[in-house]
């Protein structure tokens, strides 16, 4: 029932809501009040790589073809942010939506593999490139000074297949302050020192304690790692990694939900595209534990490379739409419904992350 407020009471009323306004404005800002003030504005962004700037080139070998770009989370303002003739790949947003980590071909040797790659980082818009070094797979700590990824643990391994981000035989898990080593060249350093196995695909908690991870034998088929499962290791390097999947198929890139409860990751359970071939990566979901494994597509095309939406309810992944790698990508929500195609040819689009950027409009 609606009740009539007294004259007074409305005086009242507008005496308290002019008081809290002029606090507000004018009188001193609370703790929080000021981190907001300071913090820049930013948006749901996705990064990713291209060659839509020239569609002509053939989808392979990408590796020398594709270039990053940024996107709204719905597919809108796209936007170019580097310019090289060498080949980018993996770009990482940090989360404080300031820099990008990603991989580049550019200081290979003519004698090294094209698809041989070091780290660099830059700032979200394309500016200050700066190479770090050799690895694949960076992902972030949340403070956004630090990344874990992959790499040679003796440094002289080469990939072993042509894929981009591919590990070698002798991969393990490295972890490197950024702003250390830029200003004092402080080296990574290797956490998981595991001479009998591959350590590939990291990727940090949401809350900074755990790294999941892929691992397989360094004797396994690296067409078809049917030993690849993932595993979680604490970031400190206390005690040993905790197996997650356990099974007869090749599990990939393992991907935290903002929340930490969830870890979306690709597993070989599709229909084989040609008979003698293994299953196709579908996307899977399980607990952070391990438990309630789930899949969420179910087809004969891959889906590849995924990436959790900033507020948890979506993943953004790519697919091959009409050849080896005529990529686009693709969202679908966590319980896979929804699925939205985000990007048409001419050109290639894969390879994405999803995070928070400073807004930037054209």
């Amino acid at each position: 029932m609606y009740t009539r407020v007294k004259f007074r009471d409305r005086i009242a009323i507008g005496l308290i809501a002019i008081g809290v306004f002029i606090t507000g404005q004018f009188g001193p800002s609370t703790p929080a009040q000021k981190r907001n003030q300071e913090m820049p504005q930013t948006a749901s962004t996705i990064a990713f790589i291209s060659s839509r700037y020239d569609p002509a080139l053939k989808p392979l070998p990408w590796l020398l073809a594709g270039e990053i770009y940024l996107m709204n989370g719905d597919g809108t303002n796209v936007r170019r942010i580097t310019h090289n003739t060498t080949g980018e790949n993996f770009p990482a947003l940090s989360p404080d939506g300031k820099r990008i980590v990603f991989e580049s071909n550019r200081l290979r040797k003519d004698s090294d593999p094209t698809n041989w790659a070091s780290l660099f980082v830059m700032n979200v818009d394309g500016s200050g490139e700066t190479a770090l070094v050799p690895g694949n797979s960076a992902t972030w700590l949340r403070d956004s000074k630090s990344i874990a990824f992959h790499d040679s643990a003796s440094g002289k391994g080469k990939p072993i297949t042509g894929l981009p981000g591919a590990a070698s035989n002798d991969s393990d898990i490295f972890i490197l302050n950024v702003d250390d080593f830029l200003s004092r060249k402080s080296p990574a350093r290797n956490i998981t020192n595991n001479p009998d196995a591959v350590d590939d695909d990291p990727d940090w908690s949401p809350d900074g304690k755990k790294i999941a991870f892929t691992s397989h034998a360094v004797t396994d088929d690296q067409t078809n790692s049917v030993t690849a499962e993932i595993y979680f290791m604490d970031a400190n390097e206390k005690g040993k990694p905790r197996r997650l999947t356990n099974n007869t198929e090749e599990e990939r890139g393992p991907d935290w939900s903002p929340d930490g409860k969830l870890i979306a990751y690709l597993c070989r359970k599709g229909d084989p595209a040609r008979a003698g071939l293994p299953g196709t990566f579908e996307i899977c979901i399980m607990n952070a534990d391990g438990s309630g494994q789930k899949r969420i597509t179910n087809n004969r095309v891959p889906e590849l490379n995924v990436s959790w939406s900033p507020a948890g309810k979506q993943i953004v992944f790519h697919r091959a739409i009409g050849g080896v790698g005529r990529f686009q990508l693709f969202t679908i929500n966590a319980d896979g419904t929804g699925e939205k195609q985000l990007t048409f040819p001419p050109g290639f689009n894969g390879f994405p992350s999803w995070g928070r950027a400073k807004i930037q409009t054209n």
